[in-house]
């Protein structure tokens, strides 16, 4: 049995920057994570998707404003090559391949809740988890290079299916802030966003727990800059993991950024090939524990996070390769985690 599948698309290499301009957001990333894929034996697990039923990009209103979809439908159809804010550009294909990255996550979504102990992953770009409601989020400058939140898609179909409560876990380097706006006040979605603390966007606090019935429902876990496999890992075992067996998803959907390698050339930290091969292991675990299948939808990673931590993720996942207990943390994270767990404890039993 084939317990990876891949949803990508040619139609993603249609959004690049400018002529001229150098952005680490660019179609490149497509051609390094398939490579990567095609030197580790993925390349048959590929569903190649260039068209889909109108019913899959109708998530892009549900999950933001029409004055914003309208927006960007305006700006992509005048044709120009164009920045949008400081660090998010626009073409005249933006528009279609956004809302394409939007379809082909609905559609990841749909195929892993029909399954179990499998992983789908949606191979897409742009990348969504900066995109809020109208864009920008939460004081965000802005929209960190997202133009539609593809996860928050993924989890409004699974929601309409009936399938709650879901936990989104986000391993990006960045904040999900879009995601997390987006869910803020929503008690079925459990969001867990491990990031790197005091970059962009700026939000993420431990604090920050959600508003509403959905208070105590969003965890940010905002490690320091420099932080190692050992701090990572640790936070997952002893939070993220604990977490997940409490809450008990009907889905688990990953918002799968890969920009916290080792040398990525816009954060701090230094992950390996060993945290991605836990994590595919854990999420494998899970997977068979909570009897669902598990979607993962591409966030940030421009280089060696890509190229090393797709394929290092991915075949855990299938191979399940033994769990490292070779954790040692920082006395920071440590304390961090002690932190954050007295919060959670207040509702969770973790």
């Amino acid at each position: 049995m084939e317990n990876v599948k891949i949803v990508t698309s040619r139609l993603f290499y249609k959004h690049n920057p400018p002529h001229g301009v150098y952005h680490p957001e660019n179609s490149r990333r497509l051609d390094i994570a398939l490579n990567s894929l095609a030197k580790t034996n993925f390349s048959n697990r590929l569903i190649v998707i260039d068209k889909l039923d109108e019913y899959y990009y109708s998530y892009r209103n549900r999950v933001h404003t029409e004055d914003y979809v309208l927006f960007i439908r305006g700006l992509c159809s005048k044709g120009d090559e164009k920045f949008i804010d400081n660090d998010t550009y626009i073409n005249k294909y933006t528009f279609d391949v956004a809302t394409h990255a939007i379809g082909c996550s609905v559609y990841a979504a749909e195929l892993a809740l029909n399954s179990k102990e499998v992983l789908v992953f949606s191979l897409i770009r742009p990348p969504g988890h900066h995109a809020g409601l109208s864009g920008n989020a939460m004081g965000a400058p802005t929209q960190g290079f997202c133009i539609f939140n593809n996860v928050a898609a993924a989890a409004l179909y699974a929601l309409d299916k009936g399938f709650k409560p879901i936990v989104i876990i986000d391993i990006d380097v960045h904040h999900g802030n879009g995601t997390q706006e987006i869910f803020w006040k929503n008690p079925d979605v459990v969001h867990v966003d491990i990031h790197e603390y005091d970059i962009y966007p700026g939000t993420g606090r431990i604090e920050d727990l959600g508003e509403g019935e959905g208070y105590g429902t969003k965890i940010n876990i905002p490690l320091p800059p420099y932080s190692n496999d050992n701090d990572y890992l640790y936070v997952v075992e002893e939070i993220v993991i604990p977490l997940v067996l409490c809450v008990k998803p009907r889905a688990i959907i990953l918002s799968a950024g890969f920009d916290a390698y080792a040398n990525e050339e816009i954060a701090l930290m230094q992950l390996t090939d060993k945290t991605y091969k836990n994590l595919g292991s854990f999420f494998r675990i899970l997977s068979r524990e909570l009897k669902t299948g598990v979607l993962a939808v591409l966030e940030g990673g421009y280089s060696v996070g890509l190229e090393k931590g797709i394929p290092a993720f991915l075949k855990s996942f299938e191979h399940f390769v033994d769990i490292d207990k070779k954790i040692e943390p920082s006395s920071y994270v440590v304390y961090l985690t002690k932190r954050l767990i007295k919060l959670l404890n207040q509702m969770y039993s973790i």
